[in-house]
């Protein structure tokens, strides 16, 4: 089915594609939320160039897809709950989101969508990767396949914001900025099960999910036990016949997936300024 009211360019990479065509700063019709939602159930990750939003813009954007949630582990804009800056500045060395990851997929229900705003951005550097998780599994083998689905992962923010996490550190949090708030408590060293492979609610379609930062281990097995399998998939979804590269400018929105792909916040951009504005959509509980 063609589209109307958007036009697509499908070739920037093996998944994703840039939409032309809609300002996301304006109230959108049902006929044209219906095609971008269309292409982002197609192409898993959606790019816009030349927006201006303003958290009131981008939460209304976000919230044609579901309800909006609150992260957990950072101060909020203030007067709007949902929108969370991601800042990097230039004597920081650690940036926020680096690493093979999908959103937040130690909460209960993890965030289905990611809406990612760029205000300012650097003219080279700070890319983000996007890898398709779906095609990445229906190219392993049936028995590997088969053995991923009867498993069941232990999910925890304890890896990165727990008490020993990567993030809960004096560096980490210098480099992180005033906004994040550290391990949170009990919940940061929380659990919740999930699949290691889920099922996408409205397609239908599987892919990977489990990951180096948020999965824990396989239920029933030890960490270290798991860390070959974790480690295999992570390289193997993230070779580059599956991963599209999108370089950001002002002004840039994406619109990504959490159920069906990874992504990676590249960190090559030292001595630079990056500023972001995060919303995320609360998902189903995964199957």
């Amino acid at each position: 089915m063609g589209y109307k009211s958007i036009q697509l360019d499908t070739s920037v990479g093996p998944i994703g594609a840039e939409v032309s065509g809609a300002d996301l700063s304006q109230p959108l019709s049902n006929a044209m939320f219906e095609e971008i939602h269309r292409a982002w159930l197609d192409h898993g990750v959606l790019f816009f160039r030349d927006q201006t939003l303003s958290p009131s813009a981008q939460t209304n954007f976000a919230a044609h897809l579901g309800e909006l949630d609150v992260y957990p582990f950072m101060s909020a804009v203030a007067g709007y709950p949902n929108v969370i800056p991601i800042i990097k500045e230039p004597d920081a060395k650690l940036n926020f989101g680096g690493g093979w990851h999908t959103d937040t997929s130690y909460l209960a229900q993890p965030p289905k969508a990611t809406v990612l705003y760029a205000l300012d951005v650097p003219e080279q550097g700070g890319d983000t990767e996007f890898a398709d998780a779906t095609s990445a599994f229906e190219d392993l083998s049936e028995g590997l396949k088969q053995f991923l689905l009867a498993q069941t992962g232990i999910y925890s923010p304890k890896l990165v914001h727990g008490s020993g996490g990567d993030y809960n550190t004096t560096e980490a949090k210098k480099n992180l900025g005033g906004g994040y708030g550290g391990s949170n408590g009990d919940f940061a060293e929380g659990e919740v099960e999930h699949p290691l492979i889920r099922t996408h609610d409205e397609t239908g379609q599987q892919s990977i999910y489990c990951g180096l930062f948020h999965t824990h281990r396989i239920k029933g097995w030890s960490r270290e036990e798991s860390l070959p399998i974790f480690h295999f998939l992570k390289d193997h979804l993230t070779q580059k016949k599956y991963v599209t590269r999108f370089k950001w400018r002002n002004g840039s929105v994406t619109l990504w997936d959490n159920r069906r792909l990874f992504h990676n916040a590249l960190n090559d951009y030292q001595g630079k300024r990056r500023h972001m504005h995060r919303v995320i959509v609360k998902g189903p509980i995964p199957a």
